[in-house]
């Protein structure tokens, strides 16, 4: 039982630590993006790493961490059971007399209840990480993107406005 517990600690974290690393910064830079003009505009722009913190720490990061995680946890343990269903693995374990409740589900269930909010920290750390990076320097991602939308415009031969439409 023990064997099987650690296994599935393994597949429930360790190998959803990636997507879900990714995920949370991922959310973290766009969030960063998006929320610097605006508080750019009233003169606030110090409040970005808090509002970033704040939003991905208490609404983002359980939202994405359980929506990766169950989509990839909840695909992989439900194929696996399948699987087991369909060669008659389940059968053998009920007549062996172990309770397969007790021997298959028991330890994928405790072992999301684990990981889940280890997991969680993981993608706030990650989404978190961004504010520092969005203070220090995510203006050079936007003057990057900035200038293709500038040399786009020229290579058309256009002069009409890059920036938001005045007016």
């Amino acid at each position: 039982m023990g064997r099987i517990w650690f296994r599935q600690l393994d597949e429930v974290g360790s190998k959803s630590l990636p997507l879900v690393a990714l995920a949370g910064s991922a959310i973290g830079a766009v969030l960063a993006m998006q929320t610097r003009s605006s508080l750019a505009r009233f003169g606030a722009k110090s409040l970005l790493p808090s509002a970033i913190v704040y939003t991905v720490v208490r609404e983002m990061g359980p939202i994405i961490t359980s929506l990766v995680v169950s989509g990839r946890v909840g695909a992989g343990i439900g194929a696996e059971l399948a699987s087991m269903k369909v060669s008659e693995q389940i059968d053998a374990v009920e007549v062996s007399g172990v309770s397969p409740y007790r021997f298959l589900a028991a330890p994928r269930i405790l072992a999301c209840i684990l990981m889940m909010p280890l997991l969680t920290l993981a993608a706030d750390a990650l989404g978190g990480h961004m504010s520092r990076v969005a203070r220090l320097g995510l203006f050079i991602v936007a003057t990057f993107v900035g200038e293709l939308r500038a040399t786009a415009v020229f290579a058309r031969g256009g002069s009409e406005a890059i920036g938001p439409a005045a007016g």
